[in-house]
């Protein structure tokens, strides 16, 4: 995997976990002081969680749509044709063995 988008998508669940921790001490503060509820607090918590996990699942997304953008582009061989070509290579050499 590229070097920045590797360290792009770490950043991501580094961000993603850094605001789940901070919203959970904020509204910690925010119960102890008589602001929210705990019920509300919790709703709260939940509800920045699920929306820091969709913009981590659309970063990771856009990030496997780049990298096979980038796979095309550099003219690099996929998996999938990696397995095409040991299949041809193996009919290849059964053929050989057998004339052999």
């Amino acid at each position: 995997m590229n070097k920045n988008l590797r360290r792009a998508m770490l950043a991501g669940l580094g961000a993603l976990t850094l605001t789940d921790q901070l919203s959970k001490k904020l509204l910690v503060e925010l119960v102890k002081r008589g602001a929210v509820s705990e019920k509300e607090a919790r709703n709260r918590v939940s509800g920045v969680v699920k929306e820091a996990v969709k913009v981590k699942n659309k970063i990771e997304k856009s990030a496997k749509v780049e990298v096979k953008k980038l796979i095309k582009k550099l003219d690099l061989a996929t998996m999938s044709d990696l397995r095409d070509l040991e299949s041809k290579l193996k009919k290849i050499f059964l053929v050989k063995l057998q004339n052999y």
